[in-house]
């Protein structure tokens, strides 16, 4: 236990890298995809989010059911009851804090998304615009790069955080990591026949054999890679060539679904609220469960496609919702098996609305 300080510090760096990330990539995102085709857009999101919702809600349900966390609880250190005290109202009025810097300097995140989303949109209408947009850009290529040493700790941490654990609560870590890793896999099974083959079948009227066999070679790369963003031409050239979806549509769907559609991130989402809830006996009631969703909604547009980003977004939202930090280190040792999972819904999920979004325009020829 005597070594648990690097698992401290690690924490500590992502906890600080939050803020600033995810004000850089969802400023960007607004900006970039304000300038793009309108309809498209609107038609896009409106298909990410009820993909995500509905990936959301079916997760919730196997977790539910499943309750990885049963049997198993962890020993609160500085817990104060911050998610049972979450309202709407609180959240409504931190959207507009008195000071820019307290913002960052308390991690107010719902107040630093809103912002965020303000100055990509008014970077758009706004002389010199760019201008502002490229500084942003810059800063947050710094920030991936600091965060790619931060990533250089991980070994050491999780050696840290899970060594740490053990020590505390014996093997029986094990058995709760097993059954997380079980129960993601599941709902990321059941996601791609309810939310993607099954849509593609009804809606687009492809058969669901041949959608899976022109896809499947993104799979291959999505779980070595675990970055949509890495993936991201292959992901175009299967939907240009072999899936025969127009260019037009691929090079707006596609891109846009790679930063703010994330599937796999609704599994993440709703796994990781559902289960430390569990862990450290947090009540959900209805409210918290729609500042659940919410938070992931909104925080998910702002993730950053590389391998291990989903530690700072888990980290963020664990944050956000006032949960206990004290899972991540052990989170962050089963991640790489999470995020092979993950990578391949987000991307499966993007080529999805792509394939729904082309049948519909072609129908309406």
């Amino acid at each position: 236990t005597a070594i648990d300080f690097i698992g401290t510090i690690y924490i500590n760096l992502l906890k600080f890298m939050i803020g600033p990330i995810v004000f850089t990539s969802i400023a960007e995102t607004i900006y970039d995809s304000s300038r793009k085709r309108g309809h498209l857009i609107v038609k896009s999101v409106l298909i990410f989010t009820v993909m995500f919702l509905a990936t959301f809600f079916l997760t919730s349900i196997l977790v539910l059911i499943i309750n990885p966390a049963k049997g198993f609880t962890f020993e609160l250190s500085d817990y104060e009851g911050a998610l049972g005290s979450l309202s709407i109202k609180d959240i409504i009025i931190n959207l507009f804090p008195t000071n820019l810097i307290s913002m960052f300097q308390a991690n107010q995140l719902f107040a630093i998304i809103f912002f965020a989303y303000l100055v990509g949109y008014c970077a758009t209408k706004a002389e010199k615009g760019d201008a502002v947009i490229d500084v942003i850009k810059g800063f947050k290529n710094v920030l991936f790069k600091l965060l790619e040493y931060i990533m250089y700790l991980t070994p050491l941490a999780v050696f840290s955080l899970m060594s740490n654990t053990i020590a505390k609560y014996g093997a029986v870590v094990f058995e709760v990591g097993i059954k997380y890793i079980l129960t993601a896999y599941l709902a990321g099974f059941v996601t791609i026949i309810v939310i993607m083959i099954l849509p593609v079948w009804v809606f687009a009227k492809m058969n669901p054999f041949t959608f899976v066999k022109k896809t499947y070679k993104i799979w291959l790369i999505t779980v070595t890679t675990c970055s949509s963003a890495a993936t991201l031409p292959t992901t175009m050239k299967v939907c240009k060539e072999d899936l025969n979806i127009d260019k037009e549509i691929t090079d707006i769907v596609v891109p846009l679904g790679c930063t703010i559609h994330m599937c796999g991130g609704a599994v993440s989402f709703a796994l990781l609220g559902l289960f430390c809830s569990s862990l450290f006996g947090i009540e959900v009631n209805l409210t918290t469960y729609i500042i659940m969703i919410v938070a992931s909604l909104l925080i998910n547009m702002s993730a950053p496609g590389i391998p291990n980003g989903g530690v700072v977004i888990g980290a963020t939202y664990l944050q956000l919702l006032g949960i206990p930090l004290d899972f991540i280190g052990f989170y962050s040792g089963i991640y790489k098996i999470l995020d092979m999972l993950y990578t391949t819904l987000n991307v499966s999920g993007d080529i999805t609305a792509n394939v729904i979004i082309n049948y519909s325009k072609n129908k309406g020829k």
